[in-house]
């Protein structure tokens, strides 16, 4: 329960949904530098394309455009069979108004002449785009449609695509892979958004950046303030990914200005509330204040998603709320949120997913799925399948009845289980009869009484890919004082792990002496020298110049200036997951690791291995260094591969090293006796 007061209650609703960090920009390397890192591309794989910063300031005719990923939704859709609507919907912030629909429309798969016809949610129409003629000249045609007609509900456009096509002969009608391929979407806004009023309004339906400002001499209490509000609006903006700063300024002080699509919060100690200043201003922000605990307790309002309830500029929460419920072994559907239904002829496919964090705080092994389905009755000479497949392995296959319904138990093992556990139902259905126009297809739809029983234990997880379960629902953040950016390092993780789940993420500010010792999951923001006066052992350590890499035999190295690095590794003696974000040498070689981070196509979830780390010349490598290199146990007849395995570390690890160095070198030949201007952090 979470107690408030408002001055005045009401129920609305607020859509949210927001857009992604933008990339650091990069410094020029040297051609030994670039040519070292070839090697290391080769022997780690290379990174994901760097994406370019988005820029949506207005036009001078007041409107703006915003790709649909800024809108968090994807910004290419496929349209399969005709005759068949698709909704999409998109966040649409006050004072602007959707007019124009742009695109790419590539050629189609089996679809004779035709068009895509595109409705609003009343159904009105608003525009055709042409289906394309499959040539070489048209195998992508841009598209400019005229949507200002649409009408927006509840700060929400939808949009239904359906794609049309004069009639065909009955024995053309079956066995066609029908589909059109729509990307590269966005949205042309006109107006100006709309600055709030009331605090329910303050977080707007699209949100690209939110700064929040606190104290340069912030306290404990005033830091997990920042870092739980950080959390909660990462997660609650999901694939909108706004980027998420921290800014530190005299305490009492006044932020500037927030330009369009961006919000600015100041936190500080003070009398508990929030309070909306300059109202349905330019400059407006938000004030959070409180004193000890009573400061996160205000974010609490945003953790629970309920800041729709204070519809003026004040509100003060009394009790913090949690919507946690009770530990449990068992899952409906319905409470995982797994739903879905399809339709097939011939083939088609169903995906829902779920987050491993919604399965409860304690590990998981493995799971047992008691599969509930109805299904169109299927005739004695007809065939039906389905297979289930869980993130991409078969789990279960089996032919569908005359029954309609399907009832099945099958387990997942434990290594089949991700940060986001999908589910992929492959359907298939061959009638009997001879296509004509009185062939249906079937249908089937998940029972929402189907279960999902998980089995607890398994190892200490380690890696990128252990969060966030590993920090669910309540972890530890330590920082060690070193730099004045070390909140809003923290800040920048705990919001790229809390967007990767429905599930709220709950930071504990404390020392790095009691979060090194601790039993719970924990983000450690310190130094090298810090680090070595504690008993943790990460797989990158070191001190100053002096690095060490955890291998069966440790190895160390002298890398001038030091390295910057994002680990995440398995503490097994405390059971527990760390991450740690370090430097042996000057903290702004943690800035191209961020950067590389926001210019990830997943961000956070395409990472790989244990450790992010970059030298002075920032090129960036994703690394696995440990344990994990001599998993998972090797067969029989290949005794020898952990040899290669740890042959093929050392070798990696020997040429970062190596570029580390000489790009350290090549610099000093040019800078000569002149210092190293420093890097300021930027986002």
């Amino acid at each position: 329960m979470c107690a408030v007061r408002i001055p005045a209650v009401a129920a609305t609703v607020v859509a949210a949904r927001p857009h992604r960090r933008a990339a650091l920009r990069r410094g020029a390397v040297s051609v030994a530098a670039l040519f070292l890192s070839m090697l290391l591309v080769i022997a780690l794989g290379g990174p994901g394309a760097q994406a370019e910063p988005l820029n949506s300031e207005p036009g001078a005719n007041n409107e703006v455009t915003l790709p649909w990923p800024a809108l968090g939704a994807a910004d290419r859709v496929t349209l399969l069979g005709a005759n068949t609507s698709q909704e999409f919907s998109l966040p649409v912030s006050a004072g602007l108004t959707p007019v124009r629909l742009r695109g790419l429309i590539h050629a189609p798969v089996d679809f004779g002449p035709g068009f895509v016809e595109i409705t609003d949610g009343t159904g009105r129409f608003l525009a055709t785009v042409d289906l394309p003629e499959v040539t070489p000249q048209q195998a992508v045609v841009p598209f400019d449609v005229d949507i200002a007609a649409a009408q927006v509900t509840q700060s929400t456009l939808r949009l239904s695509f359906t794609v049309r096509q004069p009639g065909i002969a009955a024995e053309q009608r079956c066995g066609l892979g029908e589909s059109v391929e729509i990307s590269d979407l966005s949205v042309l806004f006109a107006g100006t958004e709309a600055a709030p009023t009331t605090i329910a309004e303050f977080f707007p339906p699209v949100l690209q950046r939110l700064t929040i400002y606190t104290p340069i001499e912030a306290d404990d209490s005033e830091a997990q303030a920042v870092l739980t509000l950080a959390s909660a609006v990462a997660r609650a903006y999901g694939t909108q990914n706004p980027a998420i700063t921290v800014v530190k300024q005299s305490r009492g002080a006044t932020p500037p200005p927030a330009p369009q699509f961006t919000r600015a919060v100041v936190v500080e100690s003070g009398d508990a509330g929030i309070a909306l200043v300059n109202a349905n201003q330019p400059d407006v922000f938000l004030r959070v204040t409180g004193r000890g605990g009573q400061l996160s307790d205000q974010a609490s309002l945003v953790v629970n998603q309920l800041q729709s309830l204070a519809q003026g500029p004040t509100v003060r929460v009394d009790q913090p709320g949690s919507a946690a419920g009770p530990q449990t072994d068992e899952f409906t559907f319905e409470e995982l949120n797994l739903s879905g239904e399809a339709s097939v002829l011939r083939t088609a496919d169903l995906t829902v997913g779920v987050d491993r964090a919604a399965l409860g705080a304690d590990r998981v092994d493995g799971m047992t799925v008691n599969l509930k389905a109805a299904h169109t009755p299927v005739a004695d000479l007809d065939t039906a399948t389905v297979m289930v497949s869980v993130n991409g392995q078969a789990v279960y296959s089996a032919p569908l009845s005359s029954s309609g319904e399907l009832d099945a138990t099958f387990d997942v093992p434990g290594e089949l289980l991700r940060q986001r556990i999908g589910m992929e139902f492959a359907l298939t259905y061959s009638p009997r009869q001879l296509c004509n126009p009185m062939i249906a297809p079937l249908t089937f739809q998940l029972d929402p009484q189907s279960t999902v029983t998980v089995r607890r234990g398994g190892p200490t997880p380690g890696g990128f890919d252990a969060v966030p379960s590993a920090l669910s629902p309540e972890f530890l953040v330590a920082m060690d004082g070193t730099s004045p950016n070390q909140l809003d390092y923290a800040a920048q993780v705990v919001a790229d792990i809390a967007r990767l789940t429905s599930t709220p993420l709950t930071p504990r500010v404390v020392a790095v002496n009691d979060a090194a010792d601790a039993e719970t999951g924990a983000l450690i923001v310190a130094n090298a020298s810090t680090l070595q006066q504690t008993s943790l052992r990460p797989p990158v350590g070191g001190e100053s110049t002096a690095v060490q890499v955890d291998l069966p035999e440790a190895l160390r190295a002298d890398i001038p200036n030091g390295l910057g690095s994002i680990q995440v590794f398995a503490d097994e003696s405390r059971d527990r997951t760390v991450v740690l974000v370090s430097t042996s040498g000057a903290w702004s070689l943690l800035d191209p690791l961020f950067g590389y981070i926001d210019a990830q196509p997943d961000n956070w979830s395409s990472l790989q291995g244990n450790v992010l780390a970059a030298g002075e010349g920032g090129t960036v490598t994703n690394l696995t260094v440990g344990v994990e290199d001599a998993e998972p146990p090797v067969a029989q007849d290949a005794q020898g591969w952990p040899v290669w395995v740890a042959i093929a570390g050392v070798v990696v690890l020997g040429l970062l090293l190596v570029a580390i160095t000489l790009l350290t070198r090549h610099r000093k030949r040019q800078l000569g006796a002149s210092s190293e201007p420093s890097v300021s952090k930027t986002s």
